[in-house]
């Protein structure tokens, strides 16, 4: 996290480059990721396949599609009848390097259903470090998950790490947001861009670091009207607590 800040802030001091909360989103959604989308159609061929096999049993799940070709993004959701209630909710991020995509999601498809476990699933075609996320609806259901996936895969040669500003447990990441006004990573950029703003307009861009960030945010935090964003701006701190002190934002 201190160095992707420093970076930053070095960038704009020697190429004058301002970075809008669009360009966060896009860095931190692909970092560490090289682009790929040669197993988009496997990919949405084992899934078509999957829905198609549970539209014959007795599953309930609702399911639902973004955008079309290498840029598909596909959301299905288990045992639900609304969407989650943000306060109890948790999301979680399954890294998976590409190749495995295919046979994470199944792992975790099958978990998920055998498991009667409402929640909602989100997948890219292609790479990204997202990869797999699975919203919890009941935050007591994700440990068990998370460890249930320690004990069933060799993580480390299946993930690819989360972008730096995400809690991880066993390098599957974990965050809260409330949905509705924004996402954590949608929240996390508007933040970063502000913060840079801040720093550039005050001719501090040297002073850019992991503890100055988590300061900016709780200073923002304590600013904000809008509960739902209130709520993302505290869940980003909780995040950052959890990072510099090596512990986990579930309770």
């Amino acid at each position: 996290m201190n160095g992707f800040l420093k970076k930053i802030a070095q960038d704009m001091k020697m190429n004058e480059r301002e970075y809008t909360k669009e360009d966060f989103y896009y860095i931190l959604k692909y970092i560490g990721v090289e682009k790929d989308t040669s197993l988009e159609k496997d990919i949405e061929k084992f899934y078509k396949d999957f829905v198609g096999n549970l539209s014959n049993s007795l599953v309930k799940y609702q399911e639902r599609q973004v955008k079309s070709g290498e840029n598909a993004t596909y959301y299905i959701a288990f045992y639900t009848d609304k969407k989650a209630d943000y306060k109890k909710a948790i999301k979680v991020y399954f890294p998976a390097k590409y190749e495995y995509t295919i046979s994470a999601l199944k792992t975790i498809f099958l978990y998920l259903i055998r498991n009667n476990i409402a929640s909602q699933v989100k997948f890219h075609v292609k790479a990204t470090n997202e990869a797999i996320v699975i919203r919890f609806y009941d935050e007591a259901d994700v440990l068990p998950f998370i460890n249930y996936c320690n004990n069933s895969f060799i993580l480390k040669d299946l993930l690819v790490d989360v972008h730096p500003f995400m809690a991880t447990m066993f390098g599957i990441g974990t965050v809260r947001d409330d949905n509705t006004v924004n996402t954590y990573n949608g929240t996390l950029s508007l933040m970063l861009e502000e913060y840079f703003k801040f720093l550039k307009a005050n001719n501090s861009l040297d002073k850019a670091s992991d503890l100055d960030f988590l300061d900016y945010v709780i200073r923002r935090g304590e600013l904000e009207e809008n509960a739902a964003l209130k709520f993302d701006i505290k869940a980003i701190q909780d995040s950052i607590k959890a990072i510099l002190n090596h512990t986990s934002i579930l309770g």
